[in-house]
């Protein structure tokens, strides 16, 4: 089971708090989680490898729910007058129905980030309300490929709402490379699902997957240790060079599950938020 949670916030009184809130999100989902499930929330924090869950950090949210990117800065003045939100997503059975169960069948009534409350206006899980948000599984998502496989697209284009890095070869690559980031994607989607992908779509991707658009800028994040980390925000086309079938289906998937499963490095803590979007 896969979710993708939307919470509408507005703060109790003014306060300047940092710019970037992911760990502080995280840890309020996972004191929420554990008022759930005790060991679940333990298991998730001293884990290793990839979280089977996602936080953004804080965004505004007055338009239309949907997270925005900021610019960098060191702190951020939030109000009473305003609307925030934050979205965490589920990528396993039993954190996805833990989310479900304790951030939209039962809401808190406050959200409290870096020591500020907030109150909590609205909880969403319903993609008609939010295109940032819905429920399906791994097995719904391949089915769906299936079901269309005689009309895949040979263009993807994702949208990175939060800095989006990743590891290679030793360094920290701030640019969302063909191979960079369907091969997070494999990798994530083969650690949670059920129905594997073959890891050579890595390879694939890398030779044989262009980019033929973009609108990209970098963002700093800063680190736990105080250093900062670059990352990319904004869009990118993907086109298959190849017309492979099975190439293309698995693609055509992965860039759906972009959605829950974020994309790169620190997605547990507001970096790799990403989307397909429909053109």
């Amino acid at each position: 089971m896969l979710i993708s949670l939307l919470l509408t916030l507005t703060p109790q009184s003014p306060a300047t708090l940092p710019a970037d809130l992911g760990r502080a999100v995280q840890a309020e989902t996972l004191a929420r989680l554990g008022q759930v499930d005790p060991g679940l929330a333990e298991a998730i924090h001293v884990g290793d490898g990839p979280k089977p869950l996602t936080c953004s950090g804080l965004a505004g949210a007055d338009a239309a729910a949907e997270p925005r990117g900021r610019h960098p800065a060191d702190s951020v003045l939030v109000r009473p007058d305003s609307r925030y939100c934050v979205r965490v997503t589920g990528l396993v059975e039993p954190v996805s129905r833990a989310l479900l169960a304790c951030l939209v069948e039962q809401p808190p009534a406050t959200w409290t980030l870096h020591g500020q409350p907030f109150r909590v206006l609205d909880a969403i899980c319903d993609p008609a309300r939010d295109a940032w948000t819905g429920q399906t599984s791994c097995e719904e998502l391949a089915a769906e490929a299936l079901r269309h496989s005689d009309r895949l697209s040979r263009t993807v284009t994702l949208e990175f709402i939060s800095p989006t890095a990743f590891k290679s070869q030793e360094m920290q690559m701030p640019v969302p490379l063909p191979g960079l980031v369907f091969g997070s994607l494999v990798e994530r989607w083969n650690a949670f699902s059920s129905v594997a992908l073959d890891p050579d779509l890595r390879r694939f991707a890398n030779e044989r997957v262009a980019i033929s658009r973009y609108r990209l800028e970098s963002r700093p994040v800063p680190t736990k240790g105080g250093a900062l980390r670059i990352g990319g925000v904004g869009q990118v086309t993907y086109t298959a060079l190849d017309d492979d079938r099975y190439a293309l289906a698995a693609l055509n998937i992965l860039a759906d599950f972009a959605l829950y499963s974020g994309v790169g490095v620190q997605t547990a803590t507001g970096m790799g938020q990403c989307r397909r979007v429909v053109q």
